[in-house]
């Protein structure tokens, strides 16, 4: 055997559940007890001298009593050792999680603005998606995709219901950066972040109020060759109502006619009926989410999918030592009932040993860290955590980003960075969250959250940079002011000076009007001491000025901070939009495919 292998062996070895191995002091004290009783002198010895009892008892007797209790104690320690769960050795055991994806394609065109449902069909679909992520099971991916005149991933399919849900309320039409109706592209880009995620079957819930006949066969297309199942949810009625501009009036086409979108329940319907779907109408209860969400298609037992985490449990070497068990228990059918009766209270179902509720001796830490992290009790799931990744997200769920960006540091995946330039940013320190972004970037280029995210902190501190200038401008200012004031201190110090000078010349000279001149010096004097009290009073006013304005500067730049999802998302789109038109300066083809017509 190789030394290092034994020397890891030796080094990894302990109990899975030691408390088992306290059974061994019975066990000895009762053999030891045995042996006392089987040791002393029989009454024989009273009656009989010493000397002769060696030739009067059989001497062979006594290990054939000993031997038993041997066998008892051996039985009985390697039926304990099996039960503590002996281990020195781990096997990687992949997670596994239902495939339970489903891909949300929201309409937020236009005709979403309509108000024949109260207060409008736009604020319905986004109560209708809330609906849709209460609904969600703990396993299972979720996504969401909203289009206009194109589409746009709002979350990639993710198990973190939560941050969809934050999102869903910023989900109106004027977000989007390109007017129009065109569902197959949302649904084109469904299927794509479907394959990305290596998901050959899911669920795709299109919400929508309308589309036309030919988006039927383009989106039958689209679908095609796929497993994908499609349900159709209808938002808003079939009398219409007219579309709200933001400047008055209503929206009219290019006859002046007002504009009056209405369900197309027919063209829906029909679209269901070719894609193999459901349809239903949007209603208050969740009657509608659970006809279209119907899991009774999916077989628990063959959508389970290995996802890329792993984890490692110990290889439990107990039941091997049965094996030695078992010929030393068939040896006790013979004269064994002390050792059958012993059997039958070690060897119980492992199961009792889980009555114990000390899960740190057989349960990993990881596994409990799991447990907790989806109760969302985070702070606790991160003490248990010793997967670096996990305990990161569990410490950024918490609060704790400090030691989520210690643990994101120990990795060098594109995620990791990823995350731990979100960590930073909390922190507000933007240069090294740009940093490990740009360490994302480098890694995975097509990464669009991080490159967004990398443009909006490096605008942000533009505008600190921007704010501390004008800072520094104003305190400048303010400081040339103080000077200008004292100044003007000391010019009318001199001039009181002067004035006394005078005064005093002129009572040398003229004896007879001292009465008037001392009148006239006490009134001067007076004034003089009435011009720098003004000046002292009016200083402190002038002093506080740069204090408010700072903090006027202050509250201004935190208000051009966007701190509204729906700016963030705004953003973003446009970024896309403007990345998606270059490609069809590049390729002219793709500029004819986009063309569409209809605005609402």
């Amino acid at each position: 055997m190789n030394p290092l292998l034994s020397a890891e062996m030796l080094e990894n070895f302990h109990f899975l559940r030691p408390v088992f191995l306290y059974g061994l002091i019975p066990a000895l004290i009762l053999v030891f007890l045995l042996l006392f009783i089987q040791s002393t002198r029989s009454t024989w010895s009273r009656a009989i001298d010493p000397s002769l009892l060696p030739f009067l008892l059989d001497k062979n007797s006594s290990p054939r009593r000993i031997y038993p209790l041997f066998g008892l104690l051996l039985l009985w320690t390697l039926g304990l050792i099996a039960l503590a769960g002996p281990v020195w050795q781990q096997i990687p055991v992949p997670v596994q999680e239902r495939e339970d994806a489903l891909v949300i394609v929201a309409d937020m065109s236009l005709s979403m603005y309509a108000n024949d449902v109260a207060p409008n069909r736009a604020i319905r679909t986004q109560r209708k998606i809330i609906d849709v992520l209460t609904t969600r099971k703990e396993e299972g991916q979720t996504a969401l995709v909203v289009y206009a005149g194109d589409a746009h991933a709002v979350t990639p399919l993710t198990d973190d219901v939560e941050t969809i849900n934050n999102l869903v309320s910023s989900l109106e039409p004027n977000i989007m950066p390109m007017m129009g109706s065109r569902p197959d592209s949302g649904i084109q880009l469904a299927i794509e972040l479907l394959e990305n995620s290596s998901l050959p079957q899911a669920q795709i819930l299109l919400i929508t109020d309308g589309i036309n006949a030919n988006d039927i066969g383009a989106i039958r297309n689209t679908l095609r060759g796929t497993q994908h199942t499609l349900s159709v949810l209808g938002v808003g009625t079939e009398d219409g109502a007219p579309i709200p501009m933001a400047e008055g009036g209503f929206l009219r086409d290019n006859n002046n006619a007002i504009v009056i979108p209405r369900l197309q329940r027919s063209l829906l319907q029909e679209l269901a009926q070719e894609t193999s779907g459901r349809y239903a109408d949007a209603l208050l209860t969740d009657e509608d989410i659970n006809y279209l969400l119907d899991q009774s298609v999916f077989d628990e037992n063959e959508n389970l999918i290995n996802v890329e985490r792993e984890f490692d449990i110990w290889y439990e070497a107990g039941p091997w030592l049965l094996l030695l068990v078992l010929p030393l228990a068939a040896l006790t059918f013979r004269r064994g009932w002390l050792l059958g009766l012993c059997l039958a209270f070690i060897f119980v179902p492992e199961r009792d040993a889980y009555a114990w509720e000390l899960k740190d001796l057989w349960v990993k830490k990881d596994v409990q860290g799991t447990e907790a992290f989806s109760e969302e009790d985070f702070e606790q799931a991160a003490n248990l955590f010793q997967d670096k990744e996990w305990r990161a997200a569990a410490n950024y769920r918490v609060g704790n980003y400090e030691n989520a960006v210690a643990d994101l540091g120990l990795l060098e995946d594109a995620e990791s960075h990823y995350n731990r330039g979100n960590a930073l940013a909390r922190m507000n320190r933007y240069p090294e969250a740009i940093a490990a972004y740009d360490q994302t970037l480098a890694l995975a280029p097509d990464h669009e959250d991080a490159q967004f995210n990398k443009e909006l902190l490096e605008k942000i501190m533009e505008e600190q940079e921007q704010q501390q200038q004008e800072q520094q401008q104003q305190d400048s200012e303010g400081e040339n002011q103080d000077q200008e004031q004292e100044s003007q201190q000391q010019e009318n110090q001199e001039q009181q000076q002067q004035n006394q000078e005078q005064q005093s010349e002129q009572s040398e000279q003229d004896q007879q009007q001292q009465q008037q001149q001392d009148q006239e010096q006490q009134e001067s004097e007076q004034d003089s001491e009435n011009e720098p009290q003004d000046q002292e009073s009016q200083e402190p006013q002038e002093g506080e000025q740069p204090d408010s304005e700072e903090e006027q500067a202050m509250q201004q730049w935190l208000r051009r901070i966007p701190d509204d999802p729906g700016e963030l998302l705004r953003r973003k789109f446009q970024y896309q939009a403007a990345r998606r038109r270059f490609e069809q300066i590049q390729n002219p083809s793709l500029a004819e495919q986009e063309e569409n017509g209809q605005i609402w």
